[in-house]
């Protein structure tokens, strides 16, 4: 119950903090939203009813309710890495790459389509075989949820084979391979600092905004692959029932997993931080003041030169050049 309380109040003001600040609606801040509404989705239709279950002991709701429930479960668990994933490649070409790539790629109106695209695969994957009768959804109660029904052998071995190669495998190769080269660029851009060396001019707040979304992919990963191990330990090689205790124990994970996400944004970065004690304050939006933002209009008219120069900082409009 706390941490649906806590899932639910953080997530709101992550989603309030970007509607009332014009300088957190950024095509990095994006995929937090996203993040943030899969974790409310969670928040609202799904921890709620497992705990109600938790207390029962059975499921109070009916049919209907069950198969509403497994798919935003679903949706929730098979979403999230893959949002995960999208947000790493985006901070690979945000600072790895030139800012004409990024551009090319991660532009405000590109990064809503990627989301949109990434979320609409996901909905089908799940809906089109439960509507095609492939496979079905039951109430599982050492989950203490509604998941899948597999209606055969062959099924469940397909099933299991694409979820963990393209929900799994590659979300955490790519997350890997991209945050890899993301922390290497930035050591190498703050040892080129400090010796005065020239370097890829990458702004501070670029850095920190990094290092804390990295921070959230490790504490996702960490959180939800004991999930999978103990999913494919149940459903292929141990005959014998698991320890409840152990099952719920994975759903635990998953709530924090939700939970935890507007801690590390809050803690890590200033824009949101601030932002947030504002709304917990009542106290109105922090805008640009004019001062900034005239600044904010000189430096665009200047022309930006090099093939590796970053563009101005997304949400402060001003470049800084030393270390995080």
């Amino acid at each position: 119950m706390v941490l649906n309380i806590l899932s639910l109040l953080g997530n709101v003001l992550v989603c309030l903090s970007v509607y009332r600040n014009q300088r957190l609606r950024t095509s990095t801040n994006l995929y937090i939203i996203a993040l943030a509404v899969s974790d409310l989705l969670s928040a609202v239709l799904v921890m709620p009813l497992g705990e109600i279950v938790l207390f029962s002991g059975k499921w109070p709701f009916g049919k209907t309710i069950c198969q509403l429930h497994a798919f935003i479960s679903l949706f929730v668990i098979y979403v999230s890495p893959a949002t995960m994933s999208l947000t790493a490649v985006n901070r690979y070409f945000r600072i790895c790459r030139s800012s004409i790539s990024y551009q090319k790629i991660f532009s405000h109106r590109k990064s809503r389509v990627w989301l949109a695209l990434v979320w609409f695969f996901v909905a089908c994957y799940i809906a089109i075989p439960r509507l095609a009768n492939w496979q079905g959804f039951e109430f599982v109660p050492g989950y203490a949820q509604c998941s899948i029904k597999h209606l055969g052998e062959r099924a469940k071995i397909v099933h299991y084979s694409f979820v963990l190669t393209v929900f799994l495998a590659i979300p955490l190769l790519a997350t890997t391979f991209c945050y890899t080269k993301v922390l290497k660029t930035i050591r190498q851009h703050n040892m080129a600092f400090n010796i005065r060396m020239s370097a890829p001019q990458i702004s501070v707040h670029e850095i920190k905004l990094s290092k804390s979304l990295f921070i959230v992919v490790f504490t996702f990963m960490s959180c939800w692959l004991p999930l999978w191990v103990i999913v494919l330990l149940k459903r292929f090689f141990i005959t014998t029932h698991i320890p409840r205790s152990v099952e719920l124990l994975c759903m635990f994970f998953l709530y924090i997993s939700n939970t935890i996400n507007p801690v590390i944004y809050s803690g890590m970065n200033p824009a949101f931080r601030g932002e947030f004690h504002r709304i917990i304050t009542c106290k109105s939006s922090g805008l640009v003041s004019s001062q900034r933002l005239q600044r904010r209009n000189e430096r665009d008219g200047l022309k930006r030169e090099g093939p590796r120069a970053q563009p101005l900082d997304e949400e402060e409009g001003i470049q800084q050049d030393s270390p995080a």
